[in-house]
Formats: C-alpha cells, sequence, structure tokens
C-alpha cells in the first residue's frame, strides 16, 4: 500500500475535507484496499483532526486540514521577546509573571534598556534562595546534571562572594556537558562532540519524539505534519526552538556578528576576545539557561516536576552559606 500516493489522492479530491463518507467514497472509486477507516483527533497542545486508515501493511494518519489546526505563540512571543534581553524563556515561573517582563522589554525604546529590564528580571527571579531551590531541589536530582553538582554549587558561591568572572567560567562547561549528557540519553552519539551544530542536534531530536509520541502507532505520517508544523502549537517544541535559538544567536553567535553590548559569548570569552562579561546579570544569565535545561532534562529523564521546587533543608543549608558569601563581599568591599 503506497500511503503518501493515496494521501495525495484524497487530498487532491478534498474528500478529507468533507468527512469520512467521502473519503470511503474516494478510496472505493479508486480501488483502494483497505481493513478500516476511522474518524480520530489526536490531541496534544491542539486538536488535530483526521482519519486512522489501516491497512495490511501498516496504520497511517491522514489529517483532515492542517491549515485549520489553531495557533498557540504564547511561548513563542515570550522567546521572541526575552532573546532580545539575552535572556532563553524561564520555566518554572507563572505566565503572568514572565509576560509582564516580556511586554516590557517589547516596548522599550533601546538595546541597553531590554537587556536592563531582562537583568532586573534575573535579579528578582535568582537571589540566594532561588538559586539555591533549584540547584538542590531541581538540578540535584537530574541525572544529566550530575556530573557537574559540585562545579554548579562552587559557580554559585563565586557569584555570591562578587567572582563574577570564575561564576561565569564555571558555568560553560557545565551547560555544554548537560547538553551532551542529553544527547545521549536521546540516543545520539555525542559522547565526545564540541561542535555546537551537532549538540544542537539534541534538540531536533528531541522534537521528533514529541511527533512520535503523539502519533503512537501510527507507521505514516504526511511530509507536512512534522516538529516545524508542531511549532505553531506543542509548547515543549517551541521550548526546544527557543533554546536552540538561544544557543546560535546569542551564546554561540559568531564573534564577528555578534551585537556591542552583547558580552555573553562562549567564543568570545574562552578566546579571550570579550572583556564585559564579568556581571552579575550575565551570570543569571547562564544560569537561567541551565534551568530551562533542566526542564529539557525532566523530560528527556522521563520523571521530574514541571513545578518550582520550593525550600529543602538542602537548599535552606546551601542559602545560609550563599549569604555567608554574600556578607563575606560587603566586609571586604
Amino acid at each position: 500500500m503506497d500511503f503518501p500516493e493515496v494521501y495525495r489522492l484524497c487530498k487532491r479530491s478534498q474528500s478529507l475535507k468533507r468527512g469520512i463518507k467521502a473519503v470511503k467514497k474516494r478510496l472505493e472509486s479508486s480501488g483502494v484496499q483497505y481493513i478500516a477507516v476511522e474518524e480520530v483527533t489526536v490531541n496534544y497542545f491542539a486538536a488535530i483532526p483526521g482519519y486512522r486508515f489501516t491497512t495490511f501493511e501498516g496504520t497511517a494518519f491522514f489529517p483532515r486540514d492542517l491549515t485549520t489546526v489553531p495557533s498557540s505563540l504564547a511561548v513563542t512571543w515570550m522567546r521572541d521577546a526575552f532573546i532580545q534581553a539575552d535572556i532563553v524563556v524561564p520555566p518554572y515561573y507563572s505566565m503572568g509573571f514572565l509576560g509582564g517582563y516580556a511586554s516590557r522589554i517589547l516596548s522599550a525604546p533601546s538595546e541597553l534598556d531590554r537587556l536592563d529590564i531582562g537583568s532586573e528580571m534575573l535579579r528578582v527571579m535568582y537571589p540566594s534562595d532561588g538559586l539555591a531551590e533549584l540547584i538542590c531541589g531541581v538540578w540535584a536530582l537530574r541525572k544529566t546534571y550530575v556530573s557537574f553538582h559540585k562545579t554548579l554549587i562552587e559557580s554559585a558561591k563565586a557569584y555570591s562572594v562578587g567572582l563574577h568572572n570564575v561564576a561565569i567560567i564555571g558555568l560553560l562547561p557545565c551547560i555544554e556537558g548537560v547538553v551532551r549528557a542529553l544527547g545521549v540519553k536521546v540516543g545520539l552519539r555525542v559522547e565526545a562532540s564540541v561542535s555546537i551544530h551537532q549538540l544542537l542536534k539534541v534538540f531536533d531530536r528531541l522534537k521528533s519524539k514529541e511527533l512520535d509520541m503523539m502519533f503512537d502507532g501510527y507507521s505514516w505520517l504526511p511530509a507536512d505534519l512534522n516538529s516545524k508544523f508542531l511549532s505553531r502549537f506543542h509548547e515543549r517544541v517551541q521550548m526546544y526552538d527557543g533554546i536552540s535559538a538561544y544557543f546560535t544567536t546569542k551564546l554561540y553567535q559568531h564573534t564577528n556578528d555578534v551585537s556591542d553590548s552583547t558580552s555573553l559569548n562562549r567564543h568570545g570569552i574562552a578566546h579571550g576576545l570579550f572583556y564585559g562579561y564579568a556581571t552579575a546579570e550575565n551570570y543569571l544569565r547562564l544560569f537561567n539557561l541551565l534551568s530551562a535545561l533542566s526542564m529539557v532534562a525532566a523530560i528527556a529523564e522521563g520523571k521530574g516536576s514541571m513545578l518550582h521546587p520550593g525550600a529543602t533543608d538542602d537548599s535552606k543549608l546551601l542559602t545560609q552559606k550563599l549569604e555567608l558569601c554574600r556578607a563575606f563581599a560587603s566586609s571586604v568591599n
């Protein structure tokens, strides 16, 4: 059974839009043999009505009309706003909280103003207890973060004592290492890869897995029902797109293309080309990226809450230590 040919036949005749009777009539008039045709709706962030077409060769999904599937662009809107402040969309916070800052960023008159508003939001989100709660209550539970736990704590202490250069340099290999660990988790051979283009395939694989999950049990889908189509409404796919965009247009952007107001660039820092990156706000930008990656890790590992963790005994202890570091910094400055 040639599923692509049958799909094109039904699509050209407009029978998919007219309902199951029209589909069956078209199939029978064309001599197509099948076991069953059923009306179904795949509902995952958006309803996609269509038909389950079963033959002895397998089962295909024929969408009724993809152009009628509604878009949901809240996450995309925030991504486009926050990236103007060199920030990836933060997880674990309400849409209302994030939307307020996104609106302010979009209405800001200059790039520096947008960066300042983003920095203000990060300071609100990540005081000492905010850092500790994520490090101890979320990241410590992620298998993809285990190898970096000690470094993440040391980096937070360096940040708290005012050693922003040390803190940022400490986070950069953690970020790349977490992405590499995520790649291994989803079945990519990236254990020794240092190419960002290779590492970003992790997010392509995750988007493909979302498509597979949505259409589990189907052996064929039309080519236009792909991860790019899912980005119109699927919030997790939009999240993966946002993180990929942050890597390619900000953190790993070619140094020749980096704007004058941006200093947080992995290549520029690693090769000694940029000098203005060692700020508290830039540390928080990287910390926030790791927070977003921890949400990806929860999905890839198949366990973990999507909610803010709150305080734990371990996070309270780390908060005390970070506050002591701040006090020490105040005493010597």
